[in-house]
């Protein structure tokens, strides 16, 4: 009697362990996948950022900028002096 009292018990911790260790497989399996779906968002964002940056580092941009807002030009032979 006494042995079955202590199988019954050992059978409710193990019941329980086990059940246990499943719920955390699923937390950490829910948590990983939520991981995962952040890194696609990241490394797209990144993606977007290396376009953008890109773009905005282009030569022909630099041009534009320096002629049109900084009012920079080419200088012609007259205007350069050589220092030596």
């Amino acid at each position: 009697m006494r042995l079955n009292l202590i199988l019954y018990i050992l059978l409710i911790f193990f019941a329980m362990a086990t059940v246990s260790s499943y719920h955390q497989y699923r937390n950490n399996f829910s948590r990983l996948d939520i991981e995962k779906k952040t890194t696609s968002e990241l490394r797209d964002e990144k993606t977007k950022l290396e376009v953008e940056e890109s773009d905005k580092s282009g030569n022909q941009r630099i041009q534009t900028i320096a002629s049109e807002k900084l009012r920079m030009y080419t200088p012609n032979k007259k205007e350069i002096k050589v220092i030596r």
